[in-house]
């Protein structure tokens, strides 16, 4: 270990030059979040030391094995209290383009690990900040930490505690082609950062999010800025205006309770109360736990930025989930759009992964059409990398988006066209272009016209799975299953008839042509009455100025905006198939509430009865439905054959919900009885472990021992990380049921927490261990045993979901705490029972794996091993 001393500027911090590496091992797409870690098999890295000699078996290497190697540590900055380096990783001896050859973009996909060494030159303890760019897993001083900073947000850094002298830093290097890219020599870039914190609380005022100034006047009044507690006490935060002419209102009550290390945002409503502004001061306040009196006051001054009404620009709102969001819009610009009473449609430009939707590359990627018939909208998704891929948690933000356009109309005092919130042509480059093709399958009855721009098909198509450790083929299923909603290729039937334009690079290396290819081939294939057109750009590449703007793309936005701007018309016979109905909208006015078996896909085909006016439906695996007009569906008539059972509707005028339930003799009846939803799942509880993220309301992350505390810390930040989202962390003893939002419980030890619910289907017990309940009554139970962990689903009451994560010991907890959704295409189906063999076999070493039944009893397809 070297260290080298920069005198010249006197550093307190310093890492060492040169770090020890080891690897590469096989990892398969998204693997990492279940273990997946072959040395640990072997006490895992922290236990080994660098010997030259050593050697280790490993399926990407030259015969079969890697030895121990070193990298230069290069520094980018350094100053007394802050260092700042990249240490990048590759591995020339492996034979990379022959196993791509055979695997494609999965064999440039390897796991490594490097020990480095930081510094601390100070004489007493310090409190330390650490940016982990592009780093999944670590240890410092072996204190484990999963989550980092994958895709460098720098939203949450982790507040460290050390004391003067070495401190040693394991990394785990995960090199993944869709962050890292799929093109040249595969390597790995790791950018450290390391500075000694001021302690107390950090405002991280470059994050403040605020409206751009319109009008003389703010374009929205939400605005959020993260909070930071680098102390080793709680804090309770609060702001308020630092003058007179306008007023900054939390948008909660109570003051932002901080724990020890946390990260969150301090969000507040923003108004005037004389004359326009153009800046703002705030005044931020906290206290801690053992004073009552104010410890802190602050100001942060932010000068507003001011933009044309008709330019693009920020607007905020709110994410469902209470968090402070922000979208781009352009309304509509042409004097003949300025007629109040005319409702124009959306526009809606979804964007590819790693672009900010503020950034000019985004923000301007319509300028050449100024004249649209519709309100232009460049939602976030919250984040850069669309929090998940435009799917429940970043298209949850696109709803919003366009639902707040009329209080962007009141804010700024619009005086032309009016929006239609339902009416929306999506369009969307890379991964936007996959959030396209997720808007068209799962909100049929909004989209009035569809442009999936060098968009990949879906996530498995995109790097596929092949280089996973070997598992059980009904472990591979489940795992698939639990993203079978966003399998696109699936569910095609959900948009015939709407009007759609793929474009492509032929010379794409991002993303291949080949997925617009494949789509448009199934299109055709489906019985798709859909007006679909696809066009492949010879020579251009992923990415290029104008992408969304060629001739043949405005000629299209045109053509569907300058019609009427209704929904296409639905052909007298249409289908719709169903993934998960938590995540699916409406078809010709048809919502499926349940599926028959959870696991399976469900589907409905409707066609014109011969002889009346009737609809004529056939059902797979459909157990309850409705139907609906909130998006301006046309119900059928007045009567419906369902699998041959004649139903007549209510008459339209009615606006009680009817559900069409399939009884138990195969016959179908109408109840207008809403008991059901007390007692089986339904709406935001259907779904696998991703269920979590339609939360209502901000996370509630609740530890039941001391001992929690740590890995309850660890959710909370890479939910703020990955999501932007808020959490508040809560002692059990608090009373939950008094606050909104999903609830993620951690606990340890042979008792599990109580629950106010009847539903146990899974139960931990000193005497049987954990326990599983199938729903004909058969249960299964595992003894108490170091590293046995568990993560699942149970409900709350007025339709909310809590995730249990528990484990026996430390390591059972930390196995199953991994799982909690946070990267995209993991899989995590609703219940995980995890043992030792998880961290180096991942989901192979799973001890059970599965899904509910609508009782919430474990169903019949699970593994059970």
């Amino acid at each position: 270990m070297v260290i080298k001393q920069h005198r010249e500027t006197s550093p307190l911090l310093t890492f060492s030059d040169t770090w020890d590496v080891l690897g590469p091992f096989q990892i398969g797409t998204r693997e990492a979040t279940w273990g997946a870690d072959p040395l640990e098999r072997l006490g895992g890295f922290r236990a080994l030391e660098p010997d030259t000699k050593a050697q280790f078996k490993s399926s990407l290497a030259p015969n079969g094995l890697v030895s121990w190697s070193s990298r230069h540590f290069d520094i980018l900055s350094i100053s007394p209290t802050t260092v700042e380096g990249i240490l990048t990783v590759d591995f020339p001896r492996v034979n990379w383009p022959f196993l791509q050859s055979v695997y494609g973009w999965a064999a440039l996909q390897y796991q490594a690990w490097t020990r480095g060494y930081l510094n601390l030159g100070t004489d007493s303890p310090q409190s330390i900040l650490l940016f982990t760019d592009h780093a999944l897993e670590f240890f410092v001083d072996d204190a484990h930490y999963f989550g980092g900073d994958f895709y460098a947000y720098r939203r949450a850094p982790l507040v460290l505690h050390l004391k003067p002298g070495i401190h040693k830093f394991d990394i785990r290097l995960v090199r993944d082609v869709r962050a890292m890219g799929g093109i040249g020599e595969p390597k790995v870039d790791v950018k450290l950062k390391v500075e000694i914190a001021n302690g107390g609380l950090a405002i991280v005022e470059q994050k403040l999010l605020i409206s751009d100034m319109v009008n003389e006047t703010l374009a929205s009044p939400f605005a959020s800025v993260p909070v930071r507690n680098e102390g080793l006490g709680w804090l309770w935060v609060s702001t308020d205006s630092a003058e007179a002419t306008f007023s900054a209102a939390m948008l909660e009550k109570a003051p932002l309770a901080l724990a020890p290390g946390q990260s969150r945002p301090l969000a507040f409503h923003v108004s005037s109360q004389g004359p326009p502004v153009h800046s703002i001061s705030l005044k931020i306040t906290y206290a801690a736990r053992t004073c009552h009196e104010s410890l802190l006051s602050t100001i942060l001054f932010h000068k507003l930025r001011v933009r044309s009404i008709y330019s693009p620009h920020k607007f905020t709102f709110l994410h469902p989930s209470g968090t402070v969001s922000y979208a781009i819009i352009r309304p509509p610009g042409n004097a003949i759009d300025e007629i109040p009473q005319i409702r124009l449609p959306i526009l809606l430009n979804l964007h590819g992964a790693g672009l900010e939707a503020d950034s000019d590359q985004v923000r301007h990627m319509l300028d050449s059409v100024p004249d649209l018939h519709a309100w232009i909208l460049f939602p976030t998704g919250v984040t850069p990398w669309s929090s998940d891929d435009w799917h429940t948690w970043g298209f949850a933000d696109v709803e919003a988006a366009a639902a707040a356009i009329p209080d962007w109309i009141e804010s700024v005092g619009w005086r032309g066209s009016s929006v239609n919130v339902d009416r929306w042509l999506v369009s969307g480059h890379s991964n936007g272009g996959q959030g396209t093709w997720y808007a068209l399958t799962h909100r049929p009855d909004r989209i009035i016209g569809a442009v999936p721009v060098s968009g990949y098909s879906s996530i498995q198509g995109y790097v596929p799975y092949q280089m996973w450790s070997e598992a059980d083929p009904r472990v591979t299923c489940l795992v698939q299953s639990a993203l079978r909603s966003f399998r696109h290729e699936l569910l095609l039937n959900n948009f015939s008839g709407t009007p759609i334009l793929q474009q492509h690079g032929g010379v794409d290396d991002n993303v291949p042509a080949f997925h617009s290819r494949r789509m448009s081939q199934l299109i055709s294939e489906s019985n798709n009455d859909a007006r679909h057109e696809y066009i492949e750009l010879k020579d251009r590449n992923h990415w290029f100025d104008g992408v969304m703007s060629t001739q043949p793309l405005r000629e299209f936005y045109r053509d569907i905006l300058g019609s009427d701007s209704d929904l296409p018309q639905l052909s007298q016979s249409f289908s719709i198939v169903i993934a998960n109905p938590a995540d699916m909208g409406s078809r010709g006015g048809l919502v499926v509430d349940q599926l028959s078996d959870p696991d399976q896909l469900g589907k409905i085909e409707v066609a014109p009865s011969s002889t009346t006016d009737a609809w004529v439906l056939k059902t797979s695996n459909i157990l309850r439905f409705h139907f609906s007009t909130t998006h301006g569906s046309k119900p059928p008539a007045h009567d419906i054959i369902i699998d041959k059972t004649p139903i007549r509707l209510p008459l339209a005028h009615e606006k009680r919900v009817y559900w069409l339930v399939h009884s138990e003799d195969g016959s179908w009846h109408m109840t207008d009885d809403r008991d059901w939803m007390l007692e089986l799942r339904c709406g935001n509880q259907l779904g696998p472990l991703d269920s979590i993220l339609r939360t209502s309301g901000r996370f509630i992350i609740q530890t039941w021992s001391a001992e929690t505390f740590d890995m309850a810390l660890q959710v909370s930040r890479n939910l703020f990380q990955y999501f932007a989202a808020d959490s508040e962390i809560i002692h059990s003893s608090a009373d939950v049921d008094r606050r909104k939002g999903s609830v993620i419980s951690l606990a340890l030890g042979p008792d599990l927490l109580s629950h106010p619910s009847k539903v146990q289907s899974i139960s931990i017990t000193k005497d049987r261990g954990l326990v599983l309940r199938k729903g004909n009554g058969q249960t299964i139970a595992y003894e108490l045993r170091d590293g046995l962990g568990a993560i699942y689903l149970r409900p709350l009451a007025v339709g909310r979901l809590e995730v249990v994560i528990w484990g026996h010991d430390d390591w059972g907890l930390r196995l199953a705490s991994r799982l909690v959704p946070m990267l995209t295409g993991v899989g995590q189906p609703e219940f995980i029972v995890v043992s030792n063999a998880c961290a180096w076999k991942g989901a192979a070493g799973v001890l059970a794996m599965g899904s509910f039944d609508n009782s919430w009893n474990v169903s019949e397809s699970s593994f059970i091993s």
